[in-house]
């Protein structure tokens, strides 16, 4: 019988759900190596959209949540139309993602440097729904200024986990970022009692302003 210390690792198994969406609709991995399939709900493709360095880790997923956060935040419009079911339910189809390349934390702020950042970030003034979710209602910056609101649907706060310019699509990522991986998580309430009946994730995210999608 070989030494098991000698014999080569198995391959790893095919990849059937996108990593950016969780749709099941054909094989995007196989034997580690895409297969090029482009998803019929993101339109993601396999090996160009979906790479992640380090699955586990968030440095080797964040730019899935921002892939994810950008599709979101633009009405989760389906590629293939088509393809899209009729009851379809985008919070329970992210659950199909791998945990390895859905929920890694991200490390802890560095709410010093992030306060020294709002000098340059960018504002619309008086900002009534937040940027990463699209709650609508508290005040989230006045005057160019965030008030430190926590948003009780995504736990975000203004002015350390919302900084960007507006429609700067480099400086937008880390918005797209942290609303990717809130949506990968099932967008859970950080006040569960402030959901409201027959809350619609999509229909919220569609009160986000243009600029900050």
């Amino acid at each position: 019988m070989p030494d098991s210390q000698t014999m080569p690792d198995a391959p790893p198994p095919p990849e059937g759900f996108c990593r950016m969406c969780g749709w099941d609709g054909d094989i995007f991995w196989e034997d580690g190596w895409p297969t090029s399939a482009v998803c019929e709900c993101c339109g993601s493709e396999s090996g160009i959209g979906d790479m992640g360095s380090e699955p586990g880790s968030w440095d080797g997923v964040r730019g899935l949540h921002d892939f994810r956060g950008w599709w979101i935040g633009h009405g989760a419009r389906w590629w293939c139309p088509r393809s899209r079911p009729r009851d379809w339910d985008v919070l329970q189809q992210v659950m199909n993602i791998p945990a390895s390349w859905r929920t890694p934390p991200p490390p802890a702020a560095d709410r010093e440097r992030r306060v020294l950042e709002r000098a340059v970030s960018g504002s619309l003034g008086r900002e009534t729904v937040c940027r990463i979710c699209g709650l609508a209602g508290p005040s989230f910056w006045r005057d160019g200024v965030p008030t430190g609101m926590l948003c009780p649907c995504c736990g975000s706060e203004s002015g350390i986990d919302d900084l960007g310019h507006p429609a700067d699509g480099e400086t937008m990522r880390a918005i797209r970022i942290r609303r990717g991986y809130w949506v990968a998580l099932a967008a859970p309430w950080s006040e569960p009692a402030a959901r409201p009946a027959g809350w619609d994730v999509l229909e919220q995210l569609g009160a986000i302003p243009p600029a900050w999608r």
